[in-house]
Order: C-alpha cells, then sequence, then structure tokens
C-alpha cells in the first residue's frame, strides 16, 4: 500500500538533482524501504531511465517489465556484476545491501561502479535505517535522506487504509475537520508501516474511528519512541498558570509561541522560529515544571532525552544514539526536547577514561543545534553550570539562558498555596503569609514536600491537616540551601551578568 503514494515533491527535486550531478553510490537513509523505492521510481520516470529493483533471494526485477528475468542475480555480488555489464543510464535499487558494506568484494565492486557511472545519470540506491559508510567507500557515497511524510501524505494514506479496512468490515467515521487536524498531527513521526498497524488494530476493533481514538495513537506513538531506550514520550498536563512567580520566563515565552506553532507566518514578517532555551538552577525550583509546562500551554509533544541513556560502552555506540535520538525529535517535529540535567552528558574534564566518546557526543550536539530542523525546540536544564564546556553556553547556542533562583516570600505562599489546593485543601484556611516566612530558602520541591509529609502526619492521626501539621513539617526539613550553601551561592554569582532571572 505505501507504494501507491506519490512521494514528497522536495524529495524528487533534490534526488533528482544528484542523479543529474552525476552521484554513482547513493545511501537512503529512512525506516521506510517502500517509500524509498517509490521515491527512485519517480525519479528515474521523470529523467526517462530505467529502474531495476533487487530483493534477497530473487535478485532483480523490472516492474515496468513483467518478462524480465534475472534469476542469477540474486546472490549480491553477482547483481553488482550485472550492473558493471549494463548501459550506464539506469537506475537501481538495493535492498539489503546495507548490511553487506564491510564486504570486500561489494566493496570493489561498487568501487567500480562508482567509477563506471561517474560520468552518466546512472546510480545504485541502497536504503538504511542509519548511513554507516566504512571508509573505503566514503569518497564514492552520497546520503540522502527522506523527509517525513506530510499531513497531505498522512492524510491520503489514512484514507487508503479507512477504504481497505471498509472493504472487510463496514466502519463508521465520525472526525471534525478539527479533529483530523489533531489526528495528522498524533500520526507526525510515524512510518506509513507503523500508521497502518495503528489505525488497523483501532479499526477492527471499534469498527468506527472518533475522536476518542486519537489518544490511542498517542500511546501507541509513545511505544514506538520509547522502543529506541534514549527517548521517553511525556503527555504533559501542567499548565504555566499552575507555576508560581516566572514573570519574565513566561513573559519571554509567550512572545515566542506564535512564532514557534506558525513558523511560515514568522518567516514572512521576517524571523525566524526560536530555537531553544536553557535553563540554569537551582535544583528542586522547578525548572523539569517549566518544559512540562511550556509543552503542554504550546500544544506540543513533549519528548525526555536522558543524557546518561546515551553512552554505550562499545565504540561508537553513544555517537550512533544521539544521532537517532535528534534525528526521531526531527521526525516528530514540530515538539518540544526536553534535555534534563544537561551536565550529565557534556560534564568537562570526566572524559579520560572514555576514548574522547564525551568530546565526540559534545562535537555532533554542537553541530545538531547549529543545523537542526526549526521543529524542535529545546529546553536543557542545568543544575551545575561548571561542569559545562563554555562553548555551549555562549550567546547563539540556546536564544536565552534563564536563571531559575530560590523563591522568594511571595512566590513561596503562591507554591504553598497551589500544592495544598491540588490535593483538596483550601488555601484560604492557613496563614499562607507565615509559612512563606518559615520556609525562607526552601525550593519548590522542598515545599511540595512540606504539604505531603504534614499530609501524611495528619493521615495517620486521623485529623485534617491544619496549620500546626504544616509549622512542625517545616522545623524538621533542613533545606538544599543550607546543605549546599557555598554551591548555590557560587551559581548565583555566576548567573550575574550571564543569564536572564526568570522571575
Amino acid at each position: 500500500m505505501p507504494n501507491r503514494l506519490p512521494p514528497s515533491i522536495d524529495d524528487v527535486r533534490d534526488l533528482e538533482i544528484l542523479v543529474r550531478a552525476h552521484h554513482p553510490v547513493i545511501l537512503l537513509e529512512t525506516d521506510e524501504a517502500a517509500r524509498a523505492s517509490t521515491l527512485v521510481q519517480w525519479v528515474a520516470d521523470r529523467l526517462g531511465l530505467t529502474f531495476f529493483s533487487y530483493r534477497a533471494g530473487s535478485g532483480l526485477s523490472r516492474p515496468d517489465l513483467a518478462t524480465f528475468k534475472a534469476e542469477a542475480t540474486a546472490d549480491p555480488a553477482k547483481c553488482l556484476d550485472f550492473v558493471l555489464q549494463q548501459p550506464n543510464e539506469n537506475l537501481y535499487f538495493l535492498s539489503g545491501f546495507a548490511t553487506r558494506l564491510d564486504d570486500e568484494i561489494i566493496q570493489t565492486k561498487l568501487i567500480a561502479i562508482a567509477e563506471k557511472l561517474f560520468e552518466h545519470r546512472g546510480a545504485v540506491f541502497i536504503p538504511c535505517t542509519e548511513a554507516q559508510v566504512p571508509a573505503e567507500l566514503q569518497r564514492y557515497v552520497s546520503t540522502f535522506r527522506l523527509s517525513v511524510p506530510s499531513p497531505e501524505q498522512y492524510y491520503a494514506f489514512v484514507k487508503q487504509v479507512l477504504e481497505e479496512v471498509h472493504k472487510r468490515t463496514p466502519l463508521k467515521v465520525k472526525l471534525s475537520s478539527a479533529e483530523v487536524s489533531r489526528l495528522l498531527s498524533q500520526l507526525r513521526g510515524l512510518t506509513l508501516f507503523e500508521v497502518k498497524k495503528v489505525l488497523t488494530k483501532i479499526l477492527i476493533e471499534d469498527q468506527e474511528f472518533t475522536a476518542d481514538d486519537i489518544p490511542k495513537i498517542a500511546q501507541a506513538k509513545k511505544q514506538i519512541v520509547e522502543r529506541s531506550g534514549v527517548l521517553e514520550y511525556f503527555s504533559a498536563h501542567e499548565r504555566m498558570t499552575e507555576i508560581a512567580g516566572l514573570t519574565n520566563l513566561k513573559a519571554w515565552l509567550g512572545k515566542r509561541k506564535v512564532a514557534f506553532t506558525d513558523p511560515d507566518g514568522a518567516k514572512r514578517f521576517g524571523l525566524t522560529p526560536p530555537r531553544g532555551i536553557l535553563l540554569l538552577g537551582v535544583q528542586g525550583c522547578g525548572k523539569s515544571l517549566c518544559a512540562k509546562a511550556i509543552a503542554s500551554e504550546w500544544g506540543l509533544p513533549l519528548i525526555r532525552l536522558d543524557p546518561s541513556s546515551l553512552y554505550n560502552k562499545y565504540f561508537g555506540e553513544s555517537e550512533k544514539n544521539l544521532k537517532r535520538a535528534t534525528r526521531t525529535a526531527e521526525q516528530l517535529a514540530p515538539i518540544v526536547l526536553w534535555i534534563d540535567e544537561m551536565e550529565k552528558a557534556f560534564a568537562q574534564g570526566e572524559s579520560g577514561d572514555d576514548s574522547g566518546t564525551t568530546t565526540r557526543i559534545f562535537g555532533s550536539f554542537l553541530t545538531w543545534m547549529q543545523e537542526k530542523q526549526p521543529g524542535v525546540f529545546v529546553i536543557a536544564t542545568c543544575n551545575d553550570i561548571t561542569k559545562l564546556p563554555p562553548e555551549l553556553v555562549r550567546k547563539g547556542r540556546f536564544d536565552e539562558i534563564f536563571f531559575v533562583d530560590l523563591p522568594g516570600a511571595e512566590m513561596r505562599s503562591s507554591i504553598m498555596a497551589v500544592h495544598l489546593a491540588r490535593r483538596g485543601r483550601d488555601p484560604g484556611r492557613y496563614n499562607l503569609a507565615r509559612l512563606a516566612e518559615l520556609t525562607d530558602g526552601f525550593s519548590g520541591a522542598e515545599l511540595e514536600q512540606v504539604v505531603l509529609s504534614a499530609l501524611y502526619t495528619a493521615f495517620s492521626s486521623e485529623k485534617d491537616l491544619d496549620q500546626e501539621h504544616l509549622e512542625h513539617e517545616i522545623e524538621r526539613t533542613v533545606p538544599l540551601s543550607e546543605t549546599a550553601a557555598e554551591k548555590i551561592q557560587a551559581l548565583r554569582a555566576w548567573s550575574v551578568g550571564r543569564t536572564v532571572p526568570a522571575d
């Protein structure tokens, strides 16, 4: 079914340019070999070239000529021998060859083909999920990455799936135009094969498709994203209105929301969409909560990257993990990418025993930040700025660096009110001003813990929560501002003149 959909016009144009520019061996980086094959067929038709397709076990075939037989080409090496013997202006789509690029015989034959086709429009295309080109082939090979299906392609494909299932079982589809837009937004980043699996399951179970089924797609998408073991998909429900203070940060985000969610309008106005922010501050002061609230406020998926999950003991695997994570993020765009505790990944002076892995990861990340697609808004959080390389925090890497300090008295009062109300207590019953006075130096996380601990105490004594319970828990709590006073003071000193206060 996927190969009945026309490819992206931009992909056709860009790949056609490579063929006309005589690039003889092209790796097609994609998770969808069927879409890649369709793309190459379109380019062949536009240029008037013959298209050959290879499958392991059956060899080469020609979709335009059913009588074409090439049984002897089932062996990969003999397939390449066939290519060498043919006229120069054919296009060959070789499925399964990506895993054979380390084979010396395959390398030798591909080099011979590259040298033969270099002055012609003929080319060999090898689909792969990640481009891993051996050093011997690098000067001969070009890499082309297929774009994510457009909303129009997703829409056409969903119609095909619905029609196909409807032939087998009666269906009812009840979606408004706004709900169709929500559906297409949820599908973004999934391969057409994954879309078909998810939709078919829902349709067979329910014999209908309504707005109530859209969250099921989000859940399936979550499982697919987390399969990599590097990214985590969040369904964020927090709102910026639930976060006390942070006036400057909220104002900055409010001005840039439309520019990010309407990039075409921003471009016409002479703006580029915002790239991301770095939230520096005291541990427990709400940086992670901000990331969740921003995604919810902007109506975007939230994808979390835990930097510590990138590292692998095998050489080169850590870099692959980062590439896989960033590629998935771009496929899912527009999204908010939350990089939690960034210093875990790029800590200075801690790479002496990792054969330079940290340095390579850092270099790859900087390159991606500079070249990434505009639909990924990065929110990076950091607790210890001294561990980050200075190149990462210089102006231009992020749109802005905000410093999230310990809450002041008014904000502490608001935070206590939020946590009391969230747990079914009327904040007006409590002396919030007194609680704010007693909690000088407490972080937002510590204030929440005071409320929770007081609730446990009240529940165990079979009483409702009162002022005394809260004050007692405050007396028992030693805040981080006392146990790590020197560290927090140094962080504050560094932030002056280098960051914008979040509040």
